[in-house]
């Protein structure tokens, strides 16, 4: 069995910078981040974000009334859907995207893809659980 290197704190340092472009990159190019609930909001604040949040499951709204109401806001803008990454998560951020694309909202998808490969590399697949490349970049 071969054992692989710690990581080094050079290693979460890099990731912390890269985390932060991309938090940067999205609190210029998107007018709603849409996540499941308060703790995945909480984290993203923690990292950096300022851009307006909306909890698809603290709205108590199915999927198509959820969908609706951030059309009267945001049709024509840009909007991230960043559900958690684990399977269910992905399945709802797809189905969530394609109805928000088709009544007119900008669904920006390469922030999430590169997010997700960033955090999942990690082990990380909850969104809440972000801050903690943060926390292991300043040991």
């Amino acid at each position: 069995m071969v054992s692989r290197p710690k990581k080094g704190i050079k290693h979460y340092l890099e990731l912390e910078a890269k985390l932060n472009s991309i938090i940067e990159k999205i609190n210029y190019g998107v007018s709603l981040v849409i996540v499941e609930g308060s703790h995945d909001e909480a984290a993203l604040r923690k990292v950096g974000l300022r851009t307006p949040v909306m909890g698809f499951g603290k709205s108590g709204l199915p999927v198509f009334a959820f969908v609706e109401e951030i059309v009267k806001n945001y049709k024509g803008l840009t909007v991230l859907v960043l559900l958690d990454l684990d399977e269910e998560g992905k399945e709802m951020a797809e189905r969530i995207s394609r109805e928000l694309e088709e009544k007119g909202v900008k669904v920006e998808h390469f922030f999430r893809r590169t997010l997700g490969e960033l955090l999942v590399r990690e082990g990380i697949r909850r969104i809440e659980e972000m801050h903690l490349l943060k926390s292991k970049a300043s040991y």
